[in-house]
């Protein structure tokens, strides 16, 4: 084989393989887009997922992880479902806690590809609450997921619910990072802010904090 033939050869070789791979990853990805269709309706309107929904779901994140197993978005999202599996169970429930630990470790696992997730820190603080676990991993999480994700409402969202529900039990800087979830929040997400402060109960223990950021203290001169 010439030379010419050769490098002729070694090209069309590149690219059926990255047909190859592109078909792979649109396959993958198509997967992924049909479980968060599935989940979609039960989270906009804020309510738990069926199991056959759920079923679903777990069943193309399988496909899309098995296709291409390095995305960190097949990982975290898998966690989600484990996360949403167990809160559809009863409290107390031990199988609860056991999808709660499996959600863990694939936001564990997903941080591990993806560092830079302020979704899957943020994530990772809910569930070590939800565990009863307030501890280094736990402060951690929360301060990662503040500073990656200053701008992202729903980052603040899930900041505003963890620190508010755990507000008696946080560290000083801790409750500082929580508060300044609560003013980015209050910036775009008000009502789900408020709607959060009420379920918790502790936003009077908040507005006792000296310095408060202004739209927070506006809202502590309401209550």
């Amino acid at each position: 084989m010439n030379q010419r033939a050769m490098i002729g050869a070694i090209a069309a070789l590149l690219l059926a393989a990255g047909i190859y791979e592109a078909a792979v990853r649109g396959l993958a990805d198509m997967h992924y887009t049909r479980a968060r269709l599935v989940l979609e309706p039960f989270l906009l309107a804020k309510a738990a997922p069926r199991p056959q929904a759920i079923a679903a779901a777990q069943a193309d994140l399988r496909e899309a992880e098995s296709l291409e197993p390095s995305n960190p978005m097949y990982v975290e999202q898998a966690a989600r479902l484990s996360e949403l599996s167990a809160l559809a169970l009863a409290p107390g429930d031990p199988a609860a806690r056991a999808g709660f630990e499996a959600a863990l470790a694939g936001y564990r696992e997903g941080i591990r590809m993806r560092p830079g997730s302020p979704y899957a820190w943020a994530s990772i603080a809910l569930l070590k609450l939800r565990l009863g676990r307030i501890d280094d991993e736990f402060y951690r999480a929360l301060d990662r997921a503040a500073r990656l994700g200053p701008w992202e409402p729903q980052v603040q969202i899930a900041l505003a619910d963890v620190g508010l529900a755990a507000w008696r039990e946080l560290t000083a800087p801790a409750r500082r990072t929580v508060i300044g979830a609560l003013e980015r929040g209050l910036r775009r997400e008000e009502r789900e802010i408020r709607r959060i402060a009420a379920a918790h109960g502790t936003l009077p223990l908040v507005c006792r904090e000296p310095s408060l950021p202004p739209r927070l203290a506006a809202l502590c001169v309401k209550i």
